[in-house]
């Protein structure tokens, strides 16, 4: 199984990587402090004084969109794409907002949320908004996908994704041998990777994805394999649970 496109959004928009808002009339603000809320709804905090603030003042319920582009965890990994969320953007109302922040503070702990004031964009402080998502795509590869809204609202971040960076280079620096093992046990040859140790370049919930190296299309392989996990992981315990019977094998092999 592989990360829906739904699930994938989601992780994309949920905070981590900085956004580029742009609205309905070419005016664009680059590296936009967000996170989302449960539903997925992007939030977005406006610090007084600050570029934001200054294109929203004046502008009642702009219509813009929130663009959030992958940052591979490695070079030359793959990249999962760029999410596209679209919506009106309004304060957050009073009612509402000791509950958004605290949404928000899950997805992404940023120090200004202790600064946040009322909704508007006129004084001190930090005001924070909200998108109305009617809708969202994901280009991956070239090709932008339509994600269904249901789906989305339902969907969940990856949780390795925020992670993802440091478990590759755990993998890279402590496992890689036992990783060459398994894979060549797997592919039925043990000198696959005479010339170069396969690398793990992404991780997410349902398995992740190796370089098997140049020499791979010379032996009638893809350079590229997707291992998947017999379910979905939970968190980076679960990981390394599920991760054990391949990194631990070697010392069964070794006894």
């Amino acid at each position: 199984m592989r990360p829906s496109a739904a699930e994938t959004a989601r992780t994309l928009a949920r905070g981590r990587l900085h956004g580029l808002v742009r609205f309905d009339d070419g005016a664009a603000v680059t590296g936009v402090q967000h996170a989302t809320d449960r539903l997925g709804r992007p939030l977005l905090l406006v610090p007084a004084g600050e570029e934001l603030a200054a294109v929203l003042r004046g502008r009642e319920a702009p219509r813009v969109s929130l663009s959030v582009d992958d940052v591979p965890p490695r070079f030359g990994a793959p990249s999962l794409g760029r999410v596209r969320v679209v919506g009106d953007l309004l304060p957050v109302p009073e009612a509402e907002r000791r509950d958004a922040v605290l949404e928000y503070a899950r997805s992404n702990a940023d120090p200004d949320l202790f600064d946040v004031v009322g909704g508007g964009v006129g004084g001190d402080g930090v005001a924070i908004h909200r998108i109305a998502p009617d809708r969202v795509t994901l280009n991956r590869g070239g090709t932008t996908e339509l994600v269904d809204l249901a789906a989305y609202v339902s969907a969940s971040p990856d949780p390795i994704h925020e992670c993802e960076q440091d478990l590759l280079a755990d993998l890279a620096d402590h496992h890689a041998p036992q990783i060459e093992g398994y894979l060549c046990r797997l592919l039925g040859d043990a000198t696959a990777f005479a010339d170069r140790p396969p690398q793990v370049m992404r991780l997410d919930r349902y398995g992740l994805v190796v370089d098997l190296g140049e020499r791979a299309g010379d032996l009638g392989r893809g350079r590229w394999v997707r291992l998947e996990f017999a379910r979905a992981v939970t968190g980076q315990h679960d990981l390394a649970h599920l991760l054990h019977p391949i990194l631990c094998c070697h010392h069964r092999d070794d006894e």
